[in-house]
């Protein structure tokens, strides 16, 4: 039973779609629906991630989810806190279902388990003068499917804990994570966040061999600020600050 005060409360279900946040936009566009809106599908075509990637994912054995928020209480400046709330709650429930003591938040936005991506978040925010208007948090999390392109570091829960689960189990949890860490932001706890957040981090405190700007070398990882730039020190101790498309992480399968 949903115990969630609004976060679900309101879903959509599609068997086939595009894009859960394209159909959540056009929801937007045609009259704005009640705050923590869900749109879920069976199968969505065009999924997207960061960099107009692709988002791969198999009919009926993933779960893709488009909330609709209205965080007009946080300042355009603070947007990337929205991002963090809800990295902590898909990093919850893919903790707590999977069983998982090596499930990390890749800054800025995916889910790893064992240094292979489990889920990926996409946040579009619209803008009201100096804040936020309403955002279409987009998350997709792999659940039940087993094989993955070659080259794609990926897992699964299915793979992490070898057994199926149920898909609306995985949302309901998911549900009840998004709605703990949106009231805590709509409290204005953004330093409890943010610290979370850089608990969690993957290579948080460690040296680990990054792509900057075209360069590779190694970086020690100090974490993400409030804006959402991720700090890191070079070899000579110099700190800088990276936006998302500055960095490429050297993964390996």
């Amino acid at each position: 039973m949903n115990s969630n005060l609004f976060i679900g409360l309101n879903r959509i279900h599609l068997e086939r779609v595009d894009s859960t946040n394209n159909y959540a936009r056009q929801l937007v566009r045609d009259k704005m629906p009640v705050e923590g809106t869900v749109v879920t599908a069976s199968t969505q075509t065009e999924g997207r991630g960061q960099r107009t990637n692709s988002w791969f994912s198999e009919p009926d054995l993933n779960m893709t989810a488009s909330y609709i928020l209205r965080p007009a209480f946080l300042a355009a400046k603070d947007q990337f806190m929205l991002s963090a709330s809800v990295a902590l709650a898909v990093f919850d429930a893919i903790k707590r279902i999977s069983g998982s003591e090596n499930v990390k938040i890749k800054w800025p936005n995916d889910i790893l388990v064992s240094d292979r991506k489990i889920a990926g978040i996409l946040i579009e925010n619209s803008l009201r003068g100096m804040t936020l208007d309403h955002s279409i948090v987009g998350i997709g999390i792999n659940v039940n499917q087993t094989e993955f392109p070659k080259g794609l570091i990926a897992t699964s829960l299915a793979c992490e804990t070898g057994k199926t689960h149920e898909l609306e189990h995985v949302l309901s949890d998911l549900n009840s994570g998004l709605e703990k860490y949106y009231l805590q932001l709509r409290q204005g706890d953004h330093r409890s966040i943010l610290s979370q957040f850089n608990t969690n981090l993957f290579g948080f405190d460690e040296e680990r061999t990054l792509t900057v700007n075209g360069t590779e070398a190694s970086f020690r990882i100090l974490g993400a600020r409030p804006s959402g730039e991720l700090q890191l020190e070079d070899a000579n101790g110099r700190n800088s600050l990276h936006q998302h498309h500055e960095i490429v992480w050297n993964l390996h399968p």
